[in-house]
């Protein structure tokens, strides 16, 4: 499995992925746009389907941010890819993506979430802490520290 580049021909379907996973995240408006001018800056990565005659994007995550403190701006993975490394794959290559000594930060799902539990839990098997989200949020705020 290899995260990789996105380009313009990942769009149309990166947003397949963006429909499946709006239950999860609520309405991206203008994500489109967003996506468009991340894979022009080269901060657009997925995964890709590796069977043949199939180059559907099963995950994708935008990266931003400064030297010195990086954001992962969406992390997703179709459902057809969960359970199969993708988001560890995608993190990974985030991760290798900002030089140390830097902070990277993300926001993910509560473990309560149960659509959302595959998160956490890539993030904690990646060795990376996650902190609990203040009652009443959907999501958890996660900082990864690169030395």
């Amino acid at each position: 499995m290899n995260a990789a580049l996105a380009t313009d021909a990942d769009a149309e379907s990166w947003l397949e992925l963006v429909r499946e996973v709006e239950p999860l995240f609520g309405l991206m408006p203008g994500f489109e746009e967003i996506l468009v001018r991340k894979i022009g800056q080269r901060a657009a990565f997925c995964v890709r389907s590796d069977l043949i005659g199939d180059s559907r994007v099963l995950g994708g995550i935008l990266i931003g941010g400064t030297p010195m403190h990086g954001w992962i701006r969406s992390l997703a993975v179709r459902s057809s890819g969960r359970g199969r490394g993708v988001g560890c794959c995608l993190l990974a290559k985030a991760i290798e993506h900002f030089p140390p000594p830097t902070t990277v930060s993300l926001d993910t799902f509560r473990e309560e979430n149960s659509e959302g539990r595959p998160a956490p839990a890539t993030i904690s098997t990646n060795g990376l802490p996650t902190w609990p989200a203040s009652l009443g949020r959907r999501s958890a705020s996660t900082a990864i520290h690169i030395a």
